[in-house]
């Protein structure tokens, strides 16, 4: 029996905090919770948390804070102050390439996204296959700051092939 109880957070490293968090606030309604820095007394070497955490040596976390989304994974928004990589990842890099938010209108949700600052990378689209459904719509947009988010709005059912092991988990359902 496994003690998994689901995603607690997202960790996400930004070039601006303020301004992704102003972002994250703007677009889905994220609502900030703490701020590790600010109760740590200011920044956060490497020296002092790269043991537990992995920041690389020689940097430093700026500003670390929490959100909460709704009901599901909270989110972590860290600015380095010397990161590395490339802010614009793909579903073909390496890593985590997005996360989803469900939502009840990908229409407003797109909307929101835009007018915060995000880049629409199309219209709101028709799912296919699994997850094709009356209403079943999705969009992938780009935060400032590159971050690939997809928006899902899943009214319809899941069609699950015969070998499906579990069926999807979405906000506001039972386990």
């Amino acid at each position: 029996m496994s003690t998994i109880r689901g995603i607690e957070h997202i960790g996400i490293t930004v070039p601006d905090h303020d301004a992704a968090v102003s972002f994250l606030k703007s677009a889905f309604g994220a609502e900030p919770m703490f701020s590790q820095t600010a109760s740590n007394g200011g920044p956060m070497p490497a020296e002092d948390v790269g043991p537990m955490n992995g920041l690389r040596a020689g940097t430093a976390m700026k500003k670390v804070s929490v959100l909460r989304m709704k009901h599901g994974p909270n989110i972590e928004v860290f600015e380095i102050d010397r990161p590395a990589g490339t802010p614009a990842t793909n579903i073909a890099d390496y890593g985590i390439s997005h996360f989803s938010v469900n939502v009840t209108d990908v229409y407003a949700a797109a909307a929101a996204f835009a007018e915060a600052g995000g880049a629409l990378l199309s219209d709101p689209y028709e799912l296919g296959g699994p997850e094709e459904g009356a209403g079943n719509r999705g969009v992938f947009g780009r935060a400032p700051w590159g971050l690939l988010i997809e928006m899902e709005q899943l009214p319809a059912p899941m069609h699950y092939y015969p070998e499906a092991e579990a069926r999807r988990w979405l906000p506001g359902q039972e386990d």
